[in-house]
């Protein structure tokens, strides 16, 4: 079952890969027309089950890495969509208690006893149990099938991204991917400022848009 989800993500990411090409053409025509464009292509990026590179982790597979590994006094570890781990359900380490210092006993003269003798009653008070109280581990809050940065793709608004909704889901990361470069030239020719919010092809919130981007919509094609 695993192969087949492989097989079929990298042929979703190929097939998608030459729709991106034949929609950013023109874009990539007119920015060569007044500059240079480097571009490097790496397929093995977040989405695609293996933990490579700076990836610390990929869906399920946390690279054997746990809560208490990283330093936490246990919880759940879970990776977010960037690829990196999310420690918002650990548990912190109980602080270790710094001792006090001893104080130094000054002695104290001891009175002379006279002669006259006293009976006392000796009443002895039983000492006080010190009280626990329970403490209970935070639960991990469940996390939505499609993260929320994703919902401008979900077309149907279902809260999933279905292989009917791929082409238009695509087509519309595209075309957030085109107005970006478009922007990126404009402001390398002077002639603006760029947009001061986020992009919306920047789904993993890098500050560009990438194939690392397109690659973690590719990967909640169907989750």
């Amino acid at each position: 079952m695993k192969c087949k989800t492989t097989a079929r993500m990298i042929n979703l990411v190929f097939i998608s890969l030459i729709a991106i090409l034949i929609m950013v053409a023109p874009v990539l025509v007119q920015a060569n027309s007044n500059q240079t464009v480097n571009a490097t292509i790496k397929l093995s990026v977040c989405g695609d089950d293996i933990v490579e590179g700076s990836e610390d982790c990929e869906g399920s597979n946390l690279n054997g890495k746990a809560c208490a590994s990283l330093g936490y006094a246990g919880g759940d570890l879970t990776c977010d969509i960037a690829c990196t781990f999310d420690t918002s359900s650990c548990i912190a380490p109980t602080p270790t208690p710094t001792p006090s210092p001893t104080p130094t006993l000054t002695p104290t003269p001891t009175p002379t006893p006279t002669t006259t003798t006293t009976t006392s009653s000796v009443t002895s008070t039983p000492a006080e149990l010190p009280t626990t109280t329970p403490t209970t581990s935070a639960s991990p809050i469940p996390k939505p099938a499609l993260p929320p940065i994703l919902s401008l793709f979900d077309i149907d608004g279902d809260s999933k991204i279905t292989l009917g909704e791929l082409y238009p889901a695509v087509k519309q990361w595209v075309d957030e991917w085109k107005n970006a470069l478009l922007e990126e030239i404009t402001v390398a020719k002077g002639e603006g400022t760029g947009s001061k919010g986020s992009k919306k092809c920047d789904i993993n919130n890098d500050g560009t848009c990438s194939l690392k981007d397109f690659s973690v919509l590719m990967f909640y094609v169907e989750r």
